[in-house]
């Protein structure tokens, strides 16, 4: 089962998760009535450091992965100068040090092996590694209740949160319409992420906010559990245009400008990668556009600044390809040109 870590509010630090739990609000390609949308939260400047260097002799353990780090304004600093080099992974795996230990990494890695971060951006990493392993730890000890969960996407909440079931369905399949994204089988940690950015703010949704901060961390960690334990099937949608599917999948694949492609960090095909990116296969096009649409207009700010830089590389008709080859990759229905 996936770790859930309990919540961390805004400031400088945010932790680890993501997924996009939905605003109804459409795509400017689908006409679709608008049932809410998401506001533009304050993001901090990216760094100003770019370039990399492969580092090696480290004193910790860095697990290879082209996962990264979503989370808000404390990650910025990770995603923009630790994941040059490292993989997420290096989070879940640490042992948990304290705050002169990590202090004494991040050091090493800019002075001794040369990082290439500002020096300005040391203090938001170590508060990020530092709060991330202590909400880690303090979360052991509970073992989440997918039962309790199932009950709370029934029935909703005495703190007031709706039943899940309103929006996503029981299964967590949602509907045809994509307003809402399906939820089934999405990573615990990265939902119960979303779930915090949502009620601290650091994600914005006139719909979602109000819900998040009804549910406990307790709540957050049952519900989750549920919806990534659960085996839904995916829902016969129609068709799409086989050439749009075609530029889809080569965008996925190959990339486009400067070739970046989306199967490098959301895995082949879109299956995603466990327990920090979710997965794309099967995920419906509306939400998916609607989504890039939001990261290209600079709304959406609790994901790496990596999802920004690609979605704003994308023109409309690669951003309605895309999400047309990704809903159709578990459909039982396949392309068929028109």
């Amino acid at each position: 089962m996936a770790l859930s870590a309990d919540a961390i509010a805004g400031g400088a630090i945010a932790a680890v998760g993501l997924i996009l739990l939905a605003i109804a609000t459409p795509a400017r390609w689908v006409a679709q009535p608008a049932l809410a949308a998401d506001a533009p939260p304050v993001g901090p400047a990216p760094s100003i450091v770019t370039g990399g260097v492969t580092l090696h002799s480290v004193d910790a353990s860095f697990p290879d992965s082209n996962s990264t780090f979503p989370g808000g304004a404390g990650a910025d600093a990770i995603n923009n100068d630790c994941l040059i080099c490292h993989s997420a992974g290096m989070v879940l795996d640490q042992a948990s040090l304290s705050r002169a230990g990590w202090q004494g990494i991040v050091d090493q890695m800019r002075n001794d092996f040369k990082a290439p971060f500002a020096a300005a951006d040391g203090p938001a990493i170590v508060d990020y590694l530092v709060t991330m392993k202590n909400e880690m730890s303090r979360s052991a000890g509970r073992q989440p209740d997918p039962k309790h969960g199932a009950v709370i996407v029934a029935q909703g909440t005495a703190a007031g949160a709706p039943p899940c079931a309103q929006c996503h369905a029981f299964n967590g399949v949602s509907d045809a319409s994509g307003a809402f994204p399906r939820l089934a089988g999405q990573s615990a940690y990265y939902l119960a992420g979303q779930l915090r950015d949502f009620a601290s703010g650091v994600r914005a949704s006139a719909l979602m906010s109000p819900i998040a901060k009804a549910l406990s961390p307790d709540d957050i960690a049952d519900v989750t559990a549920y919806f990534a334990g659960v085996n839904a099937p995916f829902l016969p949608l129609k068709a799409p245009n086989a050439s749009l599917v075609q530029r889809g999948e080569e965008l996925a694949k190959a990339g486009g400008p400067d070739r970046v492609h989306c199967d490098n960090c959301h895995g082949p095909g879109g299956s995603g990668a466990p327990p920090v990116i979710p997965y794309l296969a099967g995920q419906y096009a509306h939400y998916i556009a609607f989504t890039l649409q939001m990261w290209q207009e600079g709304f959406r700010k609790n994901s790496p600044e990596a999802m920004e830089a690609i979605a704003k590389k994308l023109d409309d008709q690669d951003i309605l390809a895309v999400a047309a080859y990704y809903q159709q990759v578990n459909s039982p229905l396949k392309a068929a040109a028109k």
